[in-house]
């Protein structure tokens, strides 16, 4: 941001000191007054900048340089330095001035609360000083860092966009002098028009066209990659996505805000914004025309002259039929925004069935899940009900608008043709400067659905943002837990309380230590927080108060009762979260035989959905043969084995025992037959209070 700060400076010092050159310029070759002057506003927006979003100065710098090129490109023609044939393909004066009023408009607009919900999700890409992203080979020459890519792929979509604008005045100005040349009858004119005005604007019109297509593209993509790359990851970390759920935020299917929401939060924030500028661009340009062609406009069938007539007639229609829009329209936010909601429930639900297929099978729940699933797709088709019935709504008043606008200006021309006072192609002229007028700032009415879809988009991403931002400061403060390193050996407890999100406090220790090389294992009754307590040590659980502290530089290592297992080959699943290429085939063969299932050892290559495929008893062996790779200080299992008999578990006990003679382990447990497999054990004993207390017994207890 200093660097786009510092430019903004350089930039307007520059544009004021050629606003003074243009103001000096001598006899013909001088601008109007109203292009120099311009000029300084531009630098005194230039300033006032300095304090924009790194998305938006993009913008305010393209239009100040789009000042600077077409007030040059004029006072050169102007001076004689350029051909004839080029010179005659540069836009009118004031188009110079309009890029000082969409620089304006940009810096009036950055306050609101909309446009800056927007450019605190867009700004993070567009500053960032990351080294560009390889995989994309286009444009990747474009700068030194992701985010200077990233701001001149969108300057270069605006300058594109700024030069279509500039095309499109001029063919204004081409149908004029065509339809001049039809009603003079003069074919030399005529054929000098298309020959040598219309197809080298035309030419230029494909190429940037086709530009316009490959640099919109190319941003999108970029764009996407970090904004994705930088929300999973941030999703993923320190447990942000464990604890969303406690922050009472409305984040759900945070893989669909990812995955889609992203994808259309750009796609719709170039387009509309680009769109919206053009739009800007366009009304300036053409309002101007629109007022020089209705400067001394007579009332049809009287002698009552309204200067500028078509243009207070096309503001106020378009202002009426901008409020009429909102009104009929507005519920599409709140409908499209649930419309997101139910659609990735209903999904949600399907894969859910898809993984536990073989639960629901042997429960036949299919029934049961066909009922909800109907349910749920229920509220799909009646919140789409209620979109098809407003869109009908809002598509009935915005299709009559459009089609009754065709007609306004031919009618209110017509006299004055048919009187002589306008040639045929100023007639044109008019319609058409009026339609560009009327569709400029119509905009809202015509992009009215696609804006409140983007609202709805804007608002999800939003909101997951802040509930990520929660979840991390649970992680950094959480409700007074403090997680340390200040141990030796130990993992230790001090002035501990744990509760659950409600509040309600579960366990409590004044005093609590883990001895390094002792197994120990926890008891207690289902709902004492035993599980809850494996989470605090591991860091992840942030409700609760004191203090934890684990031995600093010593690898930990926790199995659940019910195993993460990815999808893909056999050998990823083993060694997660590891990499395959972290240990050679041989060990993780060795690993599945020594947890128990030496029927896989030679499947490492194989493919599936490997959580479907195997049963619960060896998926659990499964992470028990992670833990023989991975050869952690501290192990702990949360009830690691509960899915084999007692043989097996007691075999897989005594295996690890011998294979990581240098791991603690730590279990949670309701069998009798482990406390043999111990040397301590916890049992969290309830107290008068109803909190759960860990009490070490004298000696495991063995089972009679």
């Amino acid at each position: 941001m200093a660097v786009l700060r510092t430019g903004l400076g350089l930039q307007a010092a520059v544009t004021a000191v050629f606003a003074l050159l243009l103001l000096l310029a001598p006899g013909e070759a001088a601008p109007p007054l109203y292009v120099s002057l311009s000029g300084f506003a531009m630098a005194g927006i230039l300033l006032a900048s300095g304090r924009l979003s790194a998305f938006l100065t993009v913008f305010v710098t393209v239009y100040g340089l789009g000042y600077l090129f077409l007030a040059g490109a004029k006072l050169a023609a102007a001076a004689g330095l350029l051909p004839p044939t080029l010179a005659a393909l540069l836009p009118p004066d004031f188009a110079a001035t309009g890029a000082v009023v969409f620089a304006g408009i940009v810096l009036a607009i950055s306050r609101l609360e909309p446009i800056q919900a927007i450019t605190r999700i867009a700004d993070p890409y567009f500053a960032t000083r990351e080294t560009p992203n390889d995989e994309i080979g286009p444009f990747r020459f474009f700068g030194a860092s992701e985010g200077r890519i990233g701001q001149r792929l969108l300057a270069l979509s605006i300058l594109i966009t700024f030069a279509q604008v500039a095309l499109q005045l001029r063919l204004n100005f081409w149908y004029r002098d065509l339809f001049n040349a039809l009603q003079e009858y003069n074919a030399e004119a005529f054929w000098y028009q298309l020959a040598w005005i219309f197809a080298p604007l035309a030419t230029v019109w494909v190429i940037i066209g086709m530009l316009d297509v490959f640099v919109d593209e190319m941003l999108h993509l970029r764009w996407r990659t970090w904004l994705t790359r930088s929300l999973y990851e941030r999703w993923l970390g320190a447990g942000t996505h464990y604890r969303i759920p406690f922050t009472g935020e409305d984040a759900d299917n945070p893989d669909q805000r990812i995955q889609a929401d992203v994808n259309l939060f750009i796609r719709q924030t170039t387009s509309l914004s680009i769109r919206l500028l053009s739009q800007a661009a366009t009304l300036v340009s053409f309002i101007v025309i629109l007022w020089g062609l209705s400067r001394d406009f007579v009332l049809p069938f009287t002698d009552t002259v309204v200067p500028g007539f078509l243009v207070w007639l096309v503001i106020a229609y378009a202002v009426i039929g901008t409020w009429l829009t909102h009104l009929i329209g507005r519920p599409l936010i709140a409908l499209d925004f649930n419309q997101e909601k139910v659609e990735a429930d209903f999904r949600f639900s399907l894969a859910r069935n898809r993984i536990y297929t073989e639960q629901i099978a042997l429960l036949r729940g299919e029934r049961a899940e066909a009922v909800r699933l109907k349910s749920l797709f229920g509220a799909v088709i009646a919140n789409y009900i209620g979109i098809t019935y407003r869109r009908m709504k809002l598509g009935s008043f915005t299709l009559s608008y459009s089609q009754i606008s065709v007609v306004f200006p031919y009618i209110l021309a017509a006299p004055s043709y048919f009187l002589k006072k306008i040639t045929l192609g100023q007639f044109q002229q008019t319609g058409n400067a009026f339609s560009n007028v009327q569709s400029s700032l119509s905009f809202f009415i015509s992009a009215y659905t696609t804006i409140a879809a983007y609202r709805a988009n804007t608002n999800r991403l939003s909101s997951f943002k802040r509930a990520m931002t929660k979840a991390e400061a649970l992680n950094a403060a959480g409700y007074g837990l403090v997680q340390g390193n200040e141990t030796r050996g130990d993992v230790t407890a001090a002035g501990l309380t744990l509760a659950l999100p409600d509040g309600r406090e579960i366990v409590a220790a004044d005093h609590l230590a883990l001895t390094k090389g002792a197994a120990t294992l926890v008891t207690g009754p289902s709902g004492s927080g035993k599980s809850t307590l494996f989470r605090a040590i591991a860091g992840i659980w942030p409700f609760g108060q004191g203090r934890i502290d684990v031995p600093a530089g010593q690898s930990a290592l926790v199995l659940p009762q019910r195993p993460y297992i990815p999808q893909g080959s056999l050998r990823g699943a083993v060694v997660y979260p590891n990499t395959t290429d972290q240990f050679p085939d041989e060990a993780i063969r060795e690993a599945l035989i020594a947890a128990q299932l030496p029927q896989l050892a030679d499947r490492l290559d194989e493919v599936d959905v490997w959580d479907q495929r195997l049963s619960g008893g060896e998926q659990q062996r499964l992470a028990i043969a992670r833990a023989v790779l991975a050869k952690p200080e501290w192990l702990f299992l949360d009830e690691s084995t509960a899915a084999l008999d007692e043989p097996s578990e007691a075999g897989i006990y005594r295996m690890l025992r011998e294979r990581l003679p240098g791991t603690t382990i730590v279990s949670i447990g309701h069998r009798s037959t482990l406390h043999d497999l111990h040397d301590k054990r916890l049992d969290m004993q309830k107290a008068k209070d109803g909190r759960f207390v860990p009490r070490e017994l004298p000696a495991p207890v063995a089972a009679e």
